[in-house]
């Protein structure tokens, strides 16, 4: 690599009247064309010149002795001149143009200076493409790719272990928490998380709050092991191709190239991944297979982190609250955020894919044309996405349901069971899943926000006494929530409104059970039960529909 090669230059002819204007790609082919025609003299001198019973420095030295780069000036303009074998007349390899002057460089900006570096570096670097051309420099590459190899394997076969044992441990930890045989520690470790939190803790919680922040930072390993797998293997199968001339181009396309060259003093060897890595960009390109490994990588690594990180900040959020509705909440928000992040990250990868393939030339006006039809038809089809996404976002900030509540929406009522940025999926009674699109989400029902409560209304018979009745209700009520069993379960004293109603069918009795969320029929049904028992213990009758008949005939 002798450098680079400002974009334009103007080159003006003999008589300068007219003008051409070579862009960076053609002044590059017309001096490598001129490099490879001395490479090719060299090794046809070695071959048919040189004896060949004299060693490889010994030809290296008559090499140097031949190959003559000098540093001229012709009509004004400083040139590199380069002469195989000495006595050839000489021919211009490079000219010094305004465009290399004023390029911003640290070895000074004097054309002869500018000259005298490219006809040093041309003169090594055709000498070292020639060694890398002799057998014995192709045996000991061979020897240096041959443990490359050997290393690239081990390296593997360890990346692949370790896949492999973080994804037993992914299916151990699924098994403790999913097995039924294992039903008496999971028992004991809800029973830590309501002494530690004071709250009650539901089985699709537990499993949430147990093993989310486990799983993505178990899935967060292997998707680290798998890329860097990926990216051992293509790094090392790029640098074995740089280590043979004739496979240096492909290894270019798959690792890129640089200019940085040698640093004086500097122990970093000149490698394209790196000189990109070091200098931003700045000093390197990456190949196209590596920069898409890259983009994915990043991505992916970007997304795991990211699922890690919500996890956290949920368990965190979760541990400094005391009531469970925050608590359900934050595992809401928190896989909303994660399929925003990945929507991003994917819109980033999208326009980062695109914009390169601008860069190599790829996007010509036709599939620019394409790609902006494409554009105008998904806008088009996207106006119903739009405003499903938008009233996704407005659902979690005004907290009108999350994960785990029991919701009515319209006609359709059941367990929210998951909600993505397009719509909200319930589980009914029945175990049907219904997928309701958020934009046409109105009025919604939410029976587990906070506290939930039984409104529990019984019709007694009217000859009943009804202040003996109302004592037997409020006993059965005060027992059921003194009882510790049941104490956790209901918050609040459970309260009776009285008689709310006097009927033909009866006497209608209303009370107010207030419970922790989505606890209301079990309490209401083992209330029911305990009632049931004391009417029949006090002789206390509900009510049934009377009808009196009248007769106007006489006896």
């Amino acid at each position: 690599m002798l450098g680079t090669i400002p974009s334009f230059v103007e080159l003006r002819t003999d008589n300068d009247i007219l003008e051409s204007i070579y862009d960076a790609s053609t002044r590059s082919y017309i001096l490598h064309s001129k490099l490879v025609n001395v490479l090719e003299n060299m090794l046809r001198y070695t071959r048919e010149i040189v004896p060949q019973n004299i060693g490889l420095e010994q030809q290296e030295k008559i090499l140097e002795e031949q190959l003559i780069t000098s540093v001229d000036e012709q009509k004004g303009i400083t040139v590199v001149l380069v002469s195989f074998p000495k006595e050839n007349l000489p021919e211009v390899l490079f000219s010094v143009t305004q465009a290399d002057i004023e390029r911003p460089r640290l070895g000074g900006s004097q054309p002869f200076q500018i000259a005298d570096n490219v006809a040093t570096r041309a003169k090594s670097d055709l000498i070292q493409a020639w060694k890398e051309r002799q057998t014995p420099h192709l045996l000991s590459q061979a020897q240096q790719a041959l443990l490359i190899l050997t290393a690239l394997i081990g390296a593997n076969f360890c990346l692949s272990r370790g896949q492999k044992w973080l994804f037993a441990k992914q299916n151990n930890l699924d098994e403790f928490f999913l097995n039924s045989e294992d039903k008496a520690s999971q028992d004991q470790i809800v029973d830590k998380l309501k002494s530690w939190r004071g709250m009650e803790v539901t089985e699709l919680q537990f499993q949430n709050f147990s093993m989310s922040p486990k799983s993505n930072l178990n899935a967060l390993y292997r998707s680290v092991l798998f890329w860097t797998q990926w990216l051992v293997w293509l790094l090392g199968i790029g640098y074995l191709c740089s280590l043979f001339y004739w496979s240096r181009p492909f290894s270019n396309w798959i690792l890129g190239v640089t200019i940085r060259g040698t640093w004086a003093g500097s122990v970093v060897p000149s490698w394209a991944p790196i000189d990109w890595l070091i200098s931003l960009g700045r000093q390197a390109t990456l190949g196209t297979p590596l920069l898409m490994l890259v983009l994915v990588l990043t991505s992916r690594l970007a997304i795991k982190i990211g699922d890690v990180l919500c996890e956290y900040l949920a368990q965190k959020s979760s541990e400094r609250q005391l009531q469970q509705r925050l608590t359900i909440r934050s595992r809401t928000l928190s896989k909303m955020f994660k399929d925003w992040l990945r929507t991003i990250i994917y819109l980033l990868l999208g326009s980062a894919i695109v914009y390169h393939l601008h860069e190599l030339g790829s996007i010509n006006q036709s599939v620019a044309f394409f790609f902006g039809f494409f554009g105008f038809a998904i806008s088009l089809a996207s106006q119903s996405l739009l405003k499903d996404l938008i009233a996704g976002v407005i659902i979690l900030w005004e907290d009108q349901y999350a994960v785990g509540d029991t919701v009515k929406i319209g006609d359709q009522n059941g367990s929210v069971e998951k909600i993505s940025l397009r719509a909200t999926q319930l589980r009914n009674l029945n175990g049907e899943l219904i997928t309701i699109p958020n934009g046409s989400i109105g009025v919604v029902q939410n029976l587990s926000s906070d506290w939930s409560q039984v409104n529990y209304a019984i019709e007694v018979s009217y000859e009943a006494d009804v202040d003996h009745t109302l004592e037997v209700i409020d006993n059965v009520a005060q027992q059921l929530y003194s009882d510790p069993a049941w104490h956790e379960k209901i918050i609040k004293k459970p309260e009776i409104l009285g008689i709310d109603k006097i009927a033909h069918t009866g006497i209608l009795i209303r009370l107010l059970i207030r419970t922790r969320p989505l606890e209301q029929w079990s309490v209401e049904r083992e209330y029911s039960r305990r009632l049931k028992k004391a009417f029949d213990e006090n002789n206390i009758e509900i009510g049934i529909p009377k009808l009196q008949l009248k007769s106007n005939s006489n006896p």
